[in-house]
């Protein structure tokens, strides 16, 4: 009876203690959220046509073009409609809002621009190429 007590202990032992960090994020991961950016490159002339940074209407769109860039997947791509898209010109800002398909996506605000303050997608590798986080001043000083 009494190893099984220390059976159950060492057992309820190794379930709890993972619990216990897995709030805990890991070295070297930031949490973006809540941060502005804004684009310094590739950014279109217009925001109707053109080559330039995109964000996405819908999260899937976004994840679906993310996958067939991924896996050269495009003959089973899901066409997006252009009218779903958002064009950004340089030096506009975005605010990320959260992020999914574990931080593949970003939810972003728009801060500038006809759609400001609306919430489009943006993929996660076009934001660290493409964009520059803005730093925020100490009011304090």
């Amino acid at each position: 009876m009494k190893q099984f007590k220390t059976y159950i202990y060492i057992l309820g032992i190794i379930l709890l203690v993972p619990n216990l960090f897995a709030n805990e994020k890991e070295e070297g991961e930031t949490d973006l959220i809540g941060t502005v950016w804004q684009l310094v490159k590739n950014g279109s002339q217009s925001r109707s046509f053109g080559t330039g940074q995109v964000v996405y209407f819908l999260s899937s769109d976004a994840y679906h073009t993310l996958r067939s860039r991924k896996f050269q997947t495009w003959d089973a791509f899901s066409t997006v409609d252009g009218r779903n898209l958002v064009r950004l010109k340089k030096n506009d800002g975005i605010e990320i809002v959260n992020s999914r398909r574990n931080d593949s996506i970003y939810e972003v605000k728009l801060l500038n621009g006809f759609n400001k303050g609306r919430t489009y997608y943006l993929i996660a590798e076009e934001l660290e190429q493409n964009f520059k986080q803005e730093l925020k001043e100490n009011e304090n000083i």
